[in-house]
């Protein structure tokens, strides 16, 4: 082991793969990049059946890995005036409206233009020592929408652990290409990095469970506002879902088909539009939406789109 490192978390598994680069494997496992498990490997914080390795070795099934990961050192954050709407707030956390084509927190090369930078400006963040103080869950950068923040660690944690849970419900409103049949579908699909593209996701026979629930609510000819409840929390699982089934999100560069990306449309069109969850300091329940941004509002427009309250009304138990 580095002994320079100051190790945050250790992670024991046996592969249930063959003939995977370790690199990818571990990409996938622990959900973050392949050089940063690449980096891992070289700073001998790996070990398979107890001895280091090469980023190039394959894994093969049965095989023990070690995983030390080590804590992460933060950068001296910036406080920076951050546009946002702050849609719900106490002393423990708030809930937040994040524009889009705003990254969620710093990374090498954008360490002062993030919305952590304008969390700490806007909240008194106490108590966090690393790079994404407040943040509890994450958003694309192109998906605007509902935030829970955390204002101190212990508030941080509690939330985290009803997002484990599964006991905050989230529901996102998106605008789909094409003409379904059917009003409601319940999607259930094993996702995980893509093998051939590690920046996308990809439905994988060994993935990892996702759970959607997709309603249309608002159609007109091959465009339809639909709300989608998400039961999991998968990268990207809302694009790979529609995706997949073959309605892919207008302006997803990513996922989108030719037809969907013609459009125009300059970002993926998808919006956190509720959360439902009980306070985890004193169990009260808290509910916060907020409508469609005015991009997504002004491009329904062009069909007599009319905005209507129901489509934030929520009455799946």
């Amino acid at each position: 082991m580095n002994a320079e490192k100051t190790i945050e978390s250790e992670v024991n598994l046996i592969s249930d793969k063959s003939e995977i680069r370790i690199d990818v494997y571990l990409s996938e496992i622990i959900e973050r990049s392949r050089s940063f498990c690449g980096n891992l490997i070289g700073g001998n914080l790996v070990t398979v059946n107890d001895k280091y390795v090469k980023s190039s070795y394959k894994i093969k099934e049965g095989d023990c890995i070690r995983i030390l990961i080590p804590k992460e050192e933060a950068p001296d954050l910036t406080p920076k005036k951050i546009d946002f709407e702050v849609v719900y707030d106490c002393k423990d956390f708030a809930v937040i409206n994040k524009p889009s084509g705003i990254t969620v927190h710093p990374a090498p090369g954008n360490y002062d233009n993030t919305l952590v930078n304008g969390l700490m400006y806007h909240f008194n963040l106490q108590g966090f020592d690393d790079f994404r103080p407040g943040i509890v869950h994450r958003l694309d950068k192109d998906t605007s929408g509902l935030m829970i923040i955390a204002k101190h660690q212990v508030a941080r944690e509690k939330l985290s652990g009803l997002f484990e849970k599964r006991l905050v419900k989230k529901y996102y409103l998106a605008i789909c290409y094409g003409n379904p049949s059917w009003y409601e579908k319940e999607i259930e699909l094993n996702m995980g990095r893509s093998l051939s593209d590690r920046k996308k996701m990809a439905v994988l026979k060994d993935g990892r469970f996702s759970k959607s629930k997709v309603k249309v609510i608002w159609k007109a000819e091959n465009i339809f506002l639909a709300r989608i409840q998400i039961f999991t929390g998968r990268t990207h699982q809302i694009r790979l879902h529609m995706s997949h089934i073959g309605y892919p999100l207008i302006g997803d560069d990513v996922y989108g088909n030719k037809l969907s990306k013609k459009i125009g449309f300059e970002r993926q069109a998808l919006h956190s539009s509720v959360l439902e969850f009980n306070n985890p300091f004193n169990n009260e329940k808290v509910f916060c939406k907020t409508k469609l941004p005015r991009d997504m509002m002004k491009f329904l427009y062009k069909f007599k789109f009319k905005w209507h309250e129901k489509f934030l009304e929520i009455n799946e138990k």
